[in-house]
């Protein structure tokens, strides 16, 4: 039976994570600073497909041919910025499976607001959830990683190439974890470990809900500007980004490391391209670059 170990699971992509994950044959412990809910504790039944998101998602698609048995998920209710988080979570994969054949580093924060606001506090605790939790938990499984097949995906975002406004440390964070994720790529190689990023783009998760949860002229701008930037038109699903992060992870996947995955729709080709002029007019003098 091959395992895994999921942060940030208890909703969005984690939580699809964890579901496709299992549906695949993977033993699972999903971890998640708050209790997981019912839809991913529920993953292992055979009707967990069948059962709601915790985000009202749609329901997963049907399987691919796979295993005919069904993993199995252990809750671990942990907050993985913590000083003890990744000595707690190798003890639980010691306990749980012995050994571990992915390890999908989720879990991730952000913090709004102009830079030049920004509390140092809010900055840091943003880098030890999202940047250095990464590090040290791959670090402190490397032993049960460490094998012909293993893998590490990480979760970055689209934004950690092309940041959006007000969100410097969240750029900051997903930035240096592509790089982590290639300098990592580089000193597992040898002993065939894949270190591997996906990076989504809109994606319906909580977050998305509240953003389009606006109302009047707000909503319509927000829905205005989805169809506008993203060229396939609508945002991805968490099961799309899951399943992405299964076919990097599975330990017959592909000879694929130090990539960063975009699960975007196009919009991380063509952002700046689809841009209307009058986006851009106030800032842009013909013949000279941007302000």
């Amino acid at each position: 039976m091959t395992s895994a170990v999921v942060t940030g699971a208890a909703h969005g992509i984690g939580a699809a994570c964890v579901r496709t994950l299992v549906q695949r044959g993977f033993d699972v412990i999903a971890c998640d600073v708050e209790p997981l809910p019912d839809s991913v504790l529920d993953a292992d039944a055979p009707d967990a497909l069948d059962a709601p998101d915790a985000l009202d998602a749609p329901d997963a698609p049907d399987a691919p041919d796979g295993p005919a048995v069904r993993g199995r998920v252990w809750s671990m209710t942990v907050d993985v910025a913590a000083a003890d988080a990744p000595q707690r979570i190798a003890d639980e994969v010691a306990a749980r499976c012995g050994e571990l054949d992915l390890l999908v580093n989720n879990a991730g924060i952000g913090a709004e607001g102009h830079f030049a606001d920004l509390p140092r506090a809010q900055w840091q605790r943003v880098m030890d959830v999202s940047l250095t939790a990464p590090f040290l938990l791959t670090q402190a499984l490397w032993p049960y990683l460490r094998k012909p097949g293993g893998a590490v995906v990480n979760v970055s975002s689209i934004h950690g190439q092309r940041p959006l406004p007000e969100q410097a440390a969240y750029a900051a964070a997903k930035g240096g974890l592509e790089n982590l994720t290639r300098a990592l790529a580089v000193d597992a190689a040898p002993h065939g470990v894949r270190v591997n990023a996906v990076a989504p783009g809109f994606t319906r998760t909580r977050r998305w809900d509240e953003w389009m949860g606006a109302s009047g002229e707000q909503a319509e701008w927000n829905r205005r500007e989805v169809a506008r930037l993203i060229p396939w038109g609508a945002p991805g699903e968490p099961d799309d980004v899951a399943e992405t992060i299964a076919w990097l992870g599975t330990p017959d996947g592909p000879p694929l490391t130090g990539a960063v995955v975009p699960v975007d729709g196009g919009l991380g080709a063509l952002a700046f391209a689809r841009l209307q002029y009058d986006d851009v007019n106030h800032t842009c003098v013909e013949g000279e670059p941007p302000a």
